[in-house]
């Protein structure tokens, strides 16, 4: 079969490069299947018209699978993302200081805060979560979110340390 043997020689080769850049061989052989399940009878004809027409059908065939939403290349492959670009995404570990002071003055500021507030946060402690303290106090879960949230940021802000 000529179609299959003019896609593995050098200048076809090119052609993916370009197309493809990093995954070129992948594209390559995404194209030689929907070449080798192709209509046996128009592939022929694409061959008898010489390598530039076949050339021009792979080309647009190798377009249609990098861009677009419905080709299969781009549907596997579109979600890759370089390594390069993946460090934006990692963020850099903050140092946890769990001393004895921090500890000492997250308990000044829990006994500060008012007494709701104080049994929410000893209750989620104890609990593991806000689910279970809802289903326990019978208070909606957004509010004991919404409470535990405050008492965070109020911690987080009055920690010095």
């Amino acid at each position: 079969m000529k179609a299959i043997e003019w896609l593995y020689d050098q200048e076809f080769k090119y052609v993916f490069q370009n197309i493809g850049k990093d995954l070129w061989e992948d594209l390559r052989q995404e194209v030689a299947v929907i070449v080798l399940e192709y209509d046996a009878i128009k592939l022929q004809e694409l061959e008898a018209k010489g390598k530039q027409v076949f050339k021009f059908w792979i080309v647009r065939i190798c377009c249609n699978q990098t861009n677009s939403k419905y080709g299969k290349f781009g549907r596997l492959y579109g979600s890759l993302v370089p390594v390069e670009d993946i460090m934006k995404f990692v963020k850099e570990e903050q140092h946890i200081d769990n001393s004895q002071e921090v500890a000492d003055g997250i308990s000044k500021i829990v006994q500060g805060m008012y007494w709701y507030d104080q049994e929410i946060l000893s209750m989620y402690v104890e609990l593991g979560s806000v689910r279970k303290v809802s289903k326990q106090t019978g208070i909606p879960h957004t509010s004991i979110f919404i409470t535990i949230k405050k008492i965070r940021s109020c911690i987080k802000q009055q920690l010095v340390y």
